[in-house]
């Protein structure tokens, strides 16, 4: 997705997910946090239950979605149905030279799922690579592999995982 029209859809997925937040406040869900309890107490120990929203992006030339938002409430035994998130932060890429961002479990290029860019870097749906087709930009200092430690353009090298950034595979921005 261009960096554009993720910038323009961001928002929307913002917006929903504050009045989501802002009717779970108010109680609007309290019946059906209670019948998912309820319903928890009857099922299999091996059961969870979800309810969630989702915010998706379709392209038609692509014939794939794109899912920006999910958030809703979650519940397993013995515990209370909690909010729960089940998307992954955005991330941006150099894709055939041009700015895009996706979610980060996301190919740039096809919008199919590729996760562990650095560790399998050949999209699995399109064969995109990580360092030829698509660049994977750096524009915090936080290590892209284990998204716990520092990392930058002078000290390349993460202080909490060790990975090493390849500058084939990346931009800083």
């Amino acid at each position: 997705m261009k960096d554009t029209d993720f910038k323009l859809l961001d928002p929307l997925a913002d917006s929903i997910n504050d009045k989501f937040e802002e009717l779970h406040r108010a109680g609007a869900f309290e019946d059906i946090l209670q019948k998912l309890k309820d319903a928890m107490g009857q099922l299999p120990d091996t059961y969870s239950i979800s309810f969630d929203v989702s915010m998706n992006v379709f392209d038609t030339d692509k014939e794939k979605g794109l899912r920006l938002l999910t958030t809703g409430f979650n519940t397993s035994i013995g515990h209370d149905p909690y909010r729960c998130y089940g998307d992954s932060s955005p991330q941006k890429y150099l894709v055939d030279g041009q700015m895009c961002t996706v979610p980060d479990e996301f190919c740039p290029h096809c919008w199919g799922a590729w996760e562990f860019k650095f560790k399998h870097p050949a999209c699995p749906e399109c064969g995109y690579e990580l360092g030829k087709q698509v660049k994977y930009l750096l524009d915090r200092d936080i290590c892209p592999y284990c998204q716990e430690g520092k990392i930058t353009n002078d000290s390349p090298t993460c202080d909490k995982c060790g990975f090493e950034v390849d500058e084939q595979k990346v931009v800083w921005g």
